[in-house]
């Protein structure tokens, strides 16, 4: 016998949990994806403020009450007081509105462009959790059936000690070697829970954090998505930017429409007893930009832009060198997996099984068969850090090209 007969293709039996079904989770139940469609909605509301108008400005003022001579008989309409009943509006010029909602639609697709971009940082964050899990599951399978083995190691070792075929300190460093296995285990199985914990903080699941286990396999080291040329034109975080690029070039223009005054238009009713004369009267207001012409708002606006084209250049530049590492990633950890499941693995377990043969039958001693299984334990560790090392690379790739897993 030899430890861990292949932790790798368990599948556990209760609360088995796929990647795919992780994902569904994910985009139904994120309380990080719920913030950004909060923004969305935000977003939404500002283009109707943008589409607004200018309200009307209704006035009424009533003067030329006399205290001392009174304000006359009769019903409210026939009173000896002045009463002028005053309409405004104003009308923009320059595009404001235009402008205004050319910017806010910008900004709402900006905020769109956030949430997939959230989707798509979410959905690397749970890939390389999901993975985690599955990482934590299979080491402790792995010390687990470490540790069944030197159960029974123990019991044959204690029949042969009886039976003076075995030295009596032979079977107490068989003895150590479990008690160092049972202490990994504990450390194993917090790991596992660490993990698990992480996946339904995730999935908002911590009620049932205990139960979740990942029942997909391991990605195939063979399987290595094509060359990447370019980044693609999709990808969230480059529409963002882009998007709020327009934005910032629809406030300069609107900044500067500013400068472009605005009309209020007044039309006016006067009624003056006792006579019952009816008056009326227009008139028109235009601002006089003889104390500020607007610019620090220009200037303001300005800044904004390069800000904006700045950030774009730099999102642009940090994704293209993202997506080249990450494919240089891939193929290191896709042939690193591919040799240690090919070659280092097999070779292992057949030089473990040949000293475990030849310890059954006498050829070698004790401490020969603990060396050759903390080997064969220590690599299949490593492989399992290999096969999950390129699962990441696989979600790290993933989100770079904006994809599924």
């Amino acid at each position: 016998m030899h430890p861990a007969r292949d932790a790798l293709a368990q599948t556990p039996p209760e609360g088995a949990l796929t990647l795919q079904a992780a994902e569904t989770r994910l985009r139904e139940a994120s309380r990080d994806l719920q913030r950004a469609r909060r923004d969305v909605e935000r977003a939404q509301a500002a283009t109707g403020s943008a589409a607004a108008r200018p309200n009307a400005t209704l006035s009424i003022d009533t003067t030329d009450i006399n205290p001392r001579r009174g304000i006359g008989a009769g019903p409210a309409w026939d009173k000896q007081v002045d009463t002028t009943v005053r309409l405004e509006q104003t009308f923009e010029r320059g595009g404001k509105r235009e402008l205004r909602m050319a910017r806010a639609d910008a900004l709402l697709d900006a905020a769109r462009a956030d949430q997939a971009d959230a989707l798509r940082q979410q959905l690397r964050t749970l890939r390389i959790a999901y993975f985690d899990l599955k990482l934590a599951e299979d080491k402790l399978a792995l010390l687990q059936q470490t540790l069944g083995l030197l159960d029974d190691t123990v019991a044959r070792a204690e029949v042969r000690v009886k039976a003076g075929d075995l030295a009596p300190s032979d079977l107490e460093r068989i003895r150590l070697d479990r008690l160092r296995a049972e202490s990994d285990l504990r450390v194993a199985e917090t790991a596992q829970r660490r993990a698990q914990a992480e996946l339904a903080r995730l999935l908002a699941l911590e009620g049932m954090a205990g139960r979740l286990h990942a029942s997909d396999p391991w990605p195939r080291p063979n399987v290595v998505p094509a060359a990447v040329g370019e980044l693609p034109a999709d990808r969230p975080d480059l529409r963002a930017a882009q998007s709020r690029l327009q934005a910032a070039q629809q406030g300069r223009s609107l900044a500067e429409s500013l400068r472009t005054r605005d009309i209020t238009v007044g039309v006016q009713y006067e009624h003056f007893p006792p006579d019952g004369r009816a008056m009326y009267g227009f008139g028109v207001s235009i601002p006089l930009f003889n104390g500020y012409d607007y610019s620090g708002e220009v200037d303001s606006a300005y800044a904004e832009l390069g800000a904006a084209e700045d950030d774009r250049l730099r999102i642009a530049a940090e994704a293209d060198a993202e997506l080249k590492l990450r494919r240089a990633e891939l193929e290191v950890q896709a042939a690193r997996a591919a040799r240690y499941l090919d070659t280092v693995l097999p070779t292992a377990r057949r030089s473990a099984e040949a000293t475990e043969f030849a310890f059954r039958h006498g050829a070698v001693g004790v401490l020969d068969v603990l060396d050759a299984r903390r080997t064969l334990r220590a690599i299949e560790s490593e492989a399992l850090d290999a096969q999950a090392d390129l699962a990441r690379a696989r979600a790290e790739l993933a989100a770079a090209l904006n994809t599924d897993f």
